[in-house]
């Protein structure tokens, strides 16, 4: 079933297109929650979550990707339950990696995500870049895979990639700061 299909299901509120959406991007958002939690208990209940929340943000949303808008929810519910989870430690190194070279008047990864302006400016840092470090950057950052395994996906040594890494959040900050959006 195509993505317009399943929208279409969506919008008339029929249980086949809430189906047609966990068999077509289950694997995805479990995929997604489980490089973030580590756990595929809390990794199932993101996908539970996820689900829910596509159906009952569909309408009126209608998005154009509809791969790109599940992966978003699941990103932001699997972020919520590491926070939840790390509450009394906040030991997450993925965020405070990204809260290097996010601004500090930002209280989490998706408030930063969701304003615009930084969105923009995230893109465009993001063009700058050649495609190996790019897709380095989104499977580290975006789909939390740990270094070694981001690495490994881009033909990189984990030593290679972890400096890239650091360079880029070094790079994004500063791209940042000359916007002033940090």
């Amino acid at each position: 079933m195509t993505d317009e299909e399943i929208v279409a299901l969506l919008e008339k509120r029929n249980d086949k297109g809430l189906k047609a959406l966990s068999q077509k991007f289950s694997r995805l958002i479990l995929k997604i929650s489980r490089n973030i939690l580590g756990s595929q208990t809390d990794a199932e209940e993101c996908l539970n979550d996820t689900l829910l929340a596509v159906w009952n943000a569909i309408p009126p949303d209608k998005p154009n990707n509809l791969a790109a808008y599940v992966a978003k929810i699941a990103r932001r519910k699997t972020l919520n339950r590491l926070r939840y989870n790390t509450a009394p430690t906040r030991n997450s190194e993925l965020l405070a990696e990204l809260d290097e070279c996010l601004p500090s008047n930002m209280r989490s990864v998706e408030e930063a995500a969701e304003l615009s302006e930084l969105t923009n400016a995230l893109n465009g840092w993001l063009d700058t870049l050649s495609e190996t470090h790019k897709r380095l950057f989104m499977e580290r950052y975006f789909n939390a895979l740990p270094i070694k395994d981001a690495a490994r996906l881009c033909a990189m040594s984990l030593t290679a990639a972890t400096s890239a890494l650091s360079r880029m959040r070094a790079s994004l900050k500063a791209y940042l700061e000359e916007r002033s959006l940090l």
